[in-house]
């Protein structure tokens, strides 16, 4: 009985869930966030952001984190920023079903990789710089932040980034006392 049950659920689910049709309930003229990112955060280039990233480093290797805040923080964003833009010039290759990526030539997919690297590579910048900022939040006594920049560069380091995982960790333990 067990069986049916769960078969007369899945159908009526089905039944009532209907066809997604996410996209036609979406406005395409809905420009808000979009236009509300770019006033907020200009538009970014490589150039800048690297630059930025330049003085935000610095100032942070020079302990001096009153100025090395405000830096990381813009730095932090817009890198964020940066990796989004590039990566929405990707999006309708990774919104094609499955079927139509494998059929997609290869030589057609192949120049986009570095688009992908690039945009991965601002992504680790940005998760860098969250745990620079929790650090320097740290330092200023300010644990109630270092904790919130920590925690949220946990949930984004990657795996292979083992010295700024460290970094987070160890620094959200030290704040915490665990360890």
């Amino acid at each position: 009985m067990g069986v049916y049950r769960i078969i007369s659920v899945l159908v009526l689910g089905l039944c009532f869930a209907g066809p997604s049709f996410s996209d036609d309930k979406a406005d395409p003229f809905d420009l808000s966030s979009i236009s509300k990112k770019a006033e907020e955060l200009g538009v970014p280039t490589t150039s800048e952001v690297e630059e930025m990233e330049k003085r935000a480093t610095e100032l942070f290797n020079s302990k001096d984190c009153d100025a090395a805040i405000p830096a990381l923080d813009e730095y932090a964003k817009k890198s964020n920023w940066l990796a989004n833009l590039v990566a929405a010039g990707l999006r309708p290759y990774y919104n094609a079903s499955y079927d139509d990526r494998k059929d997609f030539p290869y030589r057609k997919v192949s120049p986009l990789t570095k688009y992908e690297d690039m945009a991965n590579e601002f992504k680790q910048k940005r998760n860098i710089a969250m745990v620079m900022l929790g650090e320097c939040y740290a330092a200023i006594g300010d644990d109630k932040k270092a904790i919130s920049y920590l925690r949220r560069a946990l949930d984004l380091i990657s795996l292979d980034n083992e010295e700024w995982w460290e970094r987070a960790r160890l620094g959200l333990y030290k704040i915490i006392k665990v360890g």
